[in-house]
C-alpha cells in the first residue's frame, strides 16, 4: 500500500484575513505614492512658474542693455535718476499729494 500524503491546507479564515491584509497594504502604499507625486508636481510646476519669471527678467534686461547706447535711455536715466530737465520745461509740484503721502504714512505706523 502506497503511504497517504497529508494535504497541509490553510484554514479559509486565515487565508482570507492574509488576502484582506495585502490588499490593505497595497492601498496605502498606493495612497504613499499618489500624495508623493502630487507634491512633487506641485514642486515642478513653482519651479516652472519661476524660471518663466527668471527669464522675463533676462530678456528684459538683455533688452536694456541693448538700449543703453540710445538716446532715449540717456534722457529716461538723466531724468528719473539725476532728476535732470530740458531748458526752458517748467515742473509742477502737486503739495497736496505729498501731503496726503505722508498722511496715509503716519497713518499705517
Amino acid at each position: 500500500m502506497a503511504k497517504e500524503r497529508k494535504i497541509h491546507r490553510v484554514p479559509f479564515k486565515t487565508a482570507r484575513l492574509a488576502i484582506i491584509a495585502v490588499a490593505v497594504l497595497c492601498v496605502f502604499i498606493s495612497f504613499g505614492t499618489w500624495k508623493e507625486t502630487r507634491q512633487k508636481e506641485a514642486i515642478v510646476r513653482e519651479n516652472r512658474t519661476k524660471i518663466e519669471t527668471r527669464t522675463k527678467e533676462i530678456k528684459e534686461t538683455g533688452a536694456a542693455i541693448r538700449n543703453s547706447d540710445s538716446l532715449e535711455f540717456a534722457e529716461k536715466v538723466a531724468r528719473e535718476d539725476l532728476g535732470m530737465v530740458k531748458p526752458r520745461e517748467v515742473i509742477y509740484v502737486d503739495k497736496e499729494k505729498d501731503r496726503i503721502k505722508s498722511i496715509n504714512e503716519e497713518d499705517t505706523r
